[in-house]
This record gives structure tokens, sequence and C-alpha cells, in this order.
């Protein structure tokens, strides 16, 4: 209502724009970035696995990630650092956020090869203009002990701070930070250690653009010799929307 005059709260509903996405995609972002941790109903568990609504399977997985995430101690094991997670750092209000919350900001982060987690180098204000990548945040596993502690608890207040439902500051990022700064070498990507899942997520699979999920489901894709086999989940889930 402040950000537009023009709106009462009769007209508010989950599909207004506010201000320039939608308040249901909005929440489930700070949800996800400040409220999930310490939510009562996580209390009980250590780990979590996260897969967004539009991200699907199309074969039972050869290999177990929480498993591996348990047996390596990782703080965070996610699909890709990069690509379509985005960055932080696009002004300096991001690197203050930041600064205020570890008294040190993040320089630069890199994935190299032979080395099993995500590089990472801190540094202070001189850092402030430099752009950093996310983890993909549409499938994650994390460890819960590490995200609901005091330090990262503090950390994600401080980057949302009062911009209630605007996602200027991101989920991802709100992901990706703590574990950068504290745990660098417990944050390992799927990519960097061979697994290939075949999870489909807006129009990609193992990294490679496969098209529309229904197209795919259904008919698989030629050109790239994918055939979808998956008969304990077919007929199982009513997927209505990615053709």
């Amino acid at each position: 209502l402040e950000k537009n005059p023009n709106i009462t709260l009769e007209d508010i509903d989950w599909w207004t724009y506010c201000p320039n996405s939608r308040i249901n995609y909005n929440w489930q972002a700070e949800f996800r970035a400040r409220h999930i941790w310490r939510n009562p109903a996580l209390a009980k568990y250590k780990y979590m696995l996260w897969i967004d609504s539009d991200g699907f399977s199309t074969r039972p997985w050869d290999r177990d990630p929480m498993a591996y995430l348990i047996n390596n101690d990782l703080v965070l094991f996610a699909a890709k650092y990069g690509g379509l997670g985005g960055t932080f750092g696009r002004d300096e209000e991001d690197h203050k956020r930041i600064f205020k919350s570890f008294n040190t900001t993040i320089c630069e982060a890199y994935e190299e090869e032979g080395v099993p987690h995500v590089v990472s180098k801190l540094g202070g204000k001189e850092c402030f203009d430099k752009k950093i990548k996310n983890v993909h945040g549409y499938f994650h596993l994390t460890n819960l002990d590490f995200y609901r502690s005091n330090v990262v608890a503090n950390w994600v207040q401080n980057w949302i701070g009062d911009c209630y439902l605007c996602r200027n500051f991101d989920d991802q990022a709100a992901v990706t930070v703590p574990a950068l700064i504290l745990a660098p070498q417990k944050l390992w990507t799927m990519d960097a250690h061979n697994f290939s899942l075949g999870v489909f997520h807006n129009c990609e699979m193992d990294n490679q653009k496969v098209g529309g999920f229904l197209n795919l489901w259904k008919k698989g894709h030629r050109k790239l010799n994918i055939t979808i086999n998956f008969p304990e989940a077919r007929a199982n889930c009513k997927i209505k929307a990615g053709a």
C-alpha cells in the first residue's frame, strides 16, 4: 500500500505484484531466506533436502546425495554454483549487509579443478564492488544445525532487514554467503562430484537444454539420446505446467 497508492487493501492477494514481482513469489523467497531454518516443524531434523516445486526427478537416483552430505560433514551440497543462481554484490548495499554480519565480505569465489569445495577469498571494503556467484537454489541439501546457528540467524536478519516482500535480498545469497564465509571447505557442488541425478528444472537437466518437461517426459529427447524410464512415478504426479 505504501509503494502503490492506487491499490487498496481489498485489491491485494497472493498474485498482486509488489513492487516488481508477485507477493506469493516474494514471500517464498523471504521464507526460504529467513524463516525456514528455525521453523518448529524442522526442529527435530539436522538435514534438509530442498527441491523447487518446478524441479522434477526423471529417474531413480543411483547415488544418495544426502548420504554424501552427511558422510563428508558438509554444510551445503548444491546442484551447481553459478549459472541461473545469479549473483550478489550487485551494489554496495549487499556487501554492507554482509560486512555488518561477519565483519568481512567476499572478494572472490570460484570452483577450481581438483579442489573438492568452492574456493572463497575474503576481504574488506575494497571488495564492496565485487559481484559473487550464488549457488543455484532450486536443488540443494543443507546442514540445519549450521543454518539455524546464532551467527547465521543474525546474518539472515541483517540480509532481509526491513525489506519485507521486496526480494531485493535473495534467498540464494542467504544460503550461499554464510557457507562461503564460515565454511567454504564444506560447500561442495554435485557438478564437481559427478552427481548426475537427472533433475529437471527450467528446461535444463544435467546441464543440458532439454525443452519443456511434459514433452521431455512423454517423448524424451532424440538429439540428446534421452529416454525417460521412471515407471514408479508415472501417473503419480499431476503436473499441469512446463509443456
